[in-house]
């Protein structure tokens, strides 16, 4: 929710003077959205003297960093938004040059949490298709069996095993019928079976043909979906990790 509030271009103030610039900023964020936060950095604007460019890092364990515009005082934040324009070139590369930085710093910690939150998997919560590659990388491609998007991945699950082994982790995300059909998959396909057969079976499932059984235990695969995506770190399907 914090994210939505500060990238909103939503305007805070306060009237009451802290000890010091960071202090005003950090108790105006935390008063006026009662979500914790760091403060990570902050510039002046070259030729908006009243201005400065700060970044913050919500303190909810997700180490999600925001980039805002704070008056000198720090009484008065501005969201970042999509819009912004100056006739400053000095002050446009000031903003661009933190919100590339600070994108890229996300996108880095949304892959790393990804990666230790599917490497805590155990092997039979997905099913493994091997390389025939001499060296092979490894891909994690979580999918639902009902997403089209997982259904068009699968079109290229060939190609990707030239050069990688690839571990299908089945979730339902999509509702009781995705949860159904991911459970009858991955009660049906076993380790000791052909890759061929393997893909076989999971090009059936995923189908748009396929009809889920009516009852199935779903306990297991619910415990895989939820472990994946309780912290949204992982919001959608498909969702392809490559170990390093």
């Amino acid at each position: 929710m914090i994210k939505k509030i500060l990238l909103a271009s939503a305007v805070l103030s306060s009237s009451v003077f802290a000890a010091s610039f960071e202090d005003n900023v950090k108790n105006l964020i935390e008063k006026q959205t009662s979500a914790k936060v760091n403060i990570i950095s902050s510039a002046d604007l070259k030729d908006s003297k009243n201005l400065k460019m700060v970044v913050v890092e919500i303190a909810d364990g997700s180490a999600q960093r925001v980039p805002m515009f704070a008056t000198s005082d720090g009484n008065t934040i501005i969201g970042l938004s999509n819009i912004f324009f100056t006739a400053s070139k000095a002050d446009e590369d000031v903003v661009s040059k933190i919100s590339d930085e600070v994108m890229a710093y996300n996108e880095n910690g949304q892959k790393e949490a990804a990666g230790k939150l599917i490497k805590a998997l155990s092997p039979d919560q997905y099913i493994t298709l091997k390389s025939n590659a001499k060296n092979p990388k490894t891909y994690f491609i979580v999918a639902d069996p009902n997403c089209g998007y997982c259904r068009e991945e699968l079109r290229n699950v060939e190609d990707k095993l030239k050069t990688h082994n690839i571990n299908m982790i089945i979730v339902g995300i999509l509702g009781e019928d995705s949860q159904k059909k991911a459970a009858y998959l991955m009660d049906n396909i076993k380790s000791s079976m052909s890759e061929s057969d393997k893909l076989k079976g999971i090009r059936e499932v995923f189908s748009s043909n396929f009809k889920a059984p009516t009852k199935i235990d779903v306990s297991k695969v619910m415990k895989t979906t939820e472990s994946l995506f309780k912290t949204g770190v992982i919001r959608g399907v498909p969702y392809i990790y490559e170990v390093e």
